[in-house]
């Protein structure tokens, strides 16, 4: 007997986001949640998603720490990127420099902000993981939570019609 539809056809093809479409700025590569724990992140934690970005967490973290915050806080007040890219030198660049460069521990104030990424973009993970990767791992999780605001950046710039251009 068959179907009353007809018969049942194999899917040749996954449906991708077209024009008019609406895509989670948070979730911009469509990452499944898994078991309801949360979803991966958009990039591994040593994927250099920017070879200039990279450098920067390994010479100058004060700097890459400071613009994350700063985007991170614009999306959450206004909804739409940072026009200034986070800046270059701003308070949260000065407390982490100080902090790392005084006591050597900067990576406390990243295991906030990790967590808040992670909270933000439904990413699982835990303070426990978040305090081992900032300590241990703290250039390449700064650049792992750079690519993740500059995710959501593109992808609410592409949804008003504008292009994104890093600065």
């Amino acid at each position: 007997m068959s179907a009353p539809y007809g018969p049942k056809q194999p899917v040749l093809y996954q449906p991708v986001a077209s024009q008019g479409m609406v895509v989670n700025p948070k979730n911009s590569l469509n990452k499944p949640d898994i078991e309801g724990k949360g979803r991966e992140w958009s990039s591994d934690l040593c994927a250099c998603t920017s070879v200039g970005s990279c450098c920067l967490a390994w010479c100058l973290p004060c700097i890459i720490y400071g613009s994350n915050r700063e985007r991170l806080s614009y999306l959450e007040r206004n909804g739409t990127p940072d026009p200034d890219h986070g800046g270059i030198c701003n308070s949260h660049c000065f407390v982490y420099g100080l902090i790392t460069g005084c006591l050597g521990i900067g990576c406390i104030l990243q295991i906030g902000n990790r967590g808040h990424i992670r909270s933000r973009y439904g990413i699982k993970g835990g303070g426990c993981t978040d305090c081992l990767t900032s300590c241990f791992c703290s250039p390449c999780a700064l650049t792992q939570e750079e690519a993740e605001i500059e995710l959501e950046e593109k992808a609410l710039t592409q949804q008003q019609g504008g292009y994104y251009q890093k600065a």
